[in-house]
């Protein structure tokens, strides 16, 4: 491998982006057209990123200069045909417009986006900011990284992981690639993909990222995120909201994107409404905050107890994972649920061991999460406290209230 950390364009195309963020598109656009939200940067590292916000404005309200071509939606066609005529008509005239949508500043010593408008006009913001904050992070501060780096430490990585499957005869691990949003660069993520392609086919089952799947004919993957349970604790009665964003995101998509996100609320709270129809409906269910182990044990007993053998479901990994936290779970569950795994910052954003000045190099930790839908604030309350978000502690309170939670909140 040879090349460089870094190309001319931090957003390749209209679709850098994650597949699970045209699909809430699609549901939104159906069901939701008039409905408003806000969005909201949340830096988790401790790191001050103010310094950067002209650089980040700039590429930000570069979007506006982005469309789906013609090739684009030809491809969208293919592979997403639950995506319908009237939606890709609107795709292939869908402009970006940030100078009106997306706010950049600062505040309080850290950077600030804001992001505001028509849920189905500004939902692809998320993807495409923190890949730009990211990448911006990086080509700023961590320059210096050589690519030698990067590509030794992926070699290692692919080396070890294959040693490490032989030697523990682990039969049960495959991935799909899920970088896009925490990336050192559009350049890096290529890459890992394109290495795992030639030298570990097996163990990949595709990329999230629709550009990459593109390029590269591989599976592009992603279902549904947080915001569209959150949005619907604004849309509809909020203890009903999980039911119904459930039931409408099946009936949208006929089955087709049958995995079912558990930790809006907690998984406790989601089992009650994950019901014998809607168990049998769902494909599988996707894991991403508390323990992964506690996890899995929860919904294969709530599977045995609706009659379900837990081999005809899917549980799918995602919660900040590496390799080796990856084969635990293998272990753990084989034959005894069938499990995938998606991985990102592990792959897209580890340069090793690379200190710079006595510092270690560490990926930035951000997310962008919806705070408001229609004027009302909603919630993220999450099995693992430091992911949980929410704006408005009364409201916080009520719907924890509603859902008979009794864990703390942490901002």
């Amino acid at each position: 491998m040879s090349g460089s950390l870094f190309n001319d364009r931090i957003i390749q195309s209209a679709l850098d982006l994650d597949v699970y963020k045209i699909n809430m598109m699609f549901a939104a656009f159906t069901h939701y057209p008039q409905t408003r939200v806000r969005y909201e940067l949340i830096v988790r590292s401790n790191e001050d990123l103010s310094d950067l916000q002209p650089l980040i404005e700039k590429e930000i309200n570069a979007l506006s200069g982005y469309r789906f071509t013609t090739e684009d939606i030809a491809y969208l066609t293919t592979q997403a045909p639950y995506l319908n005529d009237n939606f890709l008509t609107y795709l292939s005239d869908f402009a970006f417009a940030p100078k009106h949508q997306v706010k950049v500043s600062k505040t309080d010593e850290q950077l600030s986006v804001s992001i505001t408008g028509i849920w189905h006009e500004t939902i692809l913001y998320e993807t495409l900011v923190m890949s730009i904050i990211s990448e911006l992070r990086s080509r700023q501060r961590w320059n210096a990284i050589p690519y030698s780096q990067f590509t030794t430490t992926l070699e290692q990585k692919v080396d070890a992981i294959k040693s490490e499957l032989k030697k523990r005869s682990i039969e049960n691990f495959q991935f799909s690639e899920m970088g896009s949003r925490r990336r050192f660069s559009a350049p890096v993520q290529r890459e890992v993909v394109s290495y795992f392609k030639q030298h570990a086919p097996a163990l990949m089952s595709g990329t999230s990222n629709y550009q990459l799947a593109k390029e590269l004919d591989l599976t592009p993957i992603g279902t549904v995120a947080h915001e569209w349970f959150m949005a619907h604790q604004a849309l509809v009665e909020p203890e009903k909201s999980q039911q119904v964003a459930l039931d409408l995101w099946q009936s949208t998509f006929n089955g087709k994107l049958g995995i079912a996100l558990t930790d809006t609320i907690g998984i406790d709270a989601f089992l009650k409404d994950f019901n014998v129809e809607r168990a049998n409906d769902y494909a599988g269910v996707r894991h991403d905050s508390g323990n992964p182990f506690e996890w899995g044990d929860k919904m294969i007993a709530h599977y045995q107890s609706l009659g379900i053998d837990p081999m005809s479901k899917i549980l799918i990994f995602t919660d900040g994972l590496n390799f080796a936290d990856a084969l635990d779970i293998c272990e753990y569950f084989a034959g005894r649920a069938n499990i995938s795994f998606g991985i990102g910052t592990f792959l897209a954003n580890d340069m090793g061991n690379w200190q710079q000045d006595s510092v270690q190099y560490q990926p930035l930790s951000i997310v962008v999460k919806m705070a408001e839908c229609n004027g009302r604030p909603v919630a993220k309350i999450s099995d693992e406290p430091e992911k949980a978000m929410c704006e408005d502690e009364e409201f916080l309170a009520e719907l924890k209230k509603s859902f008979g939670v009794q864990s703390k909140y942490a901002a």
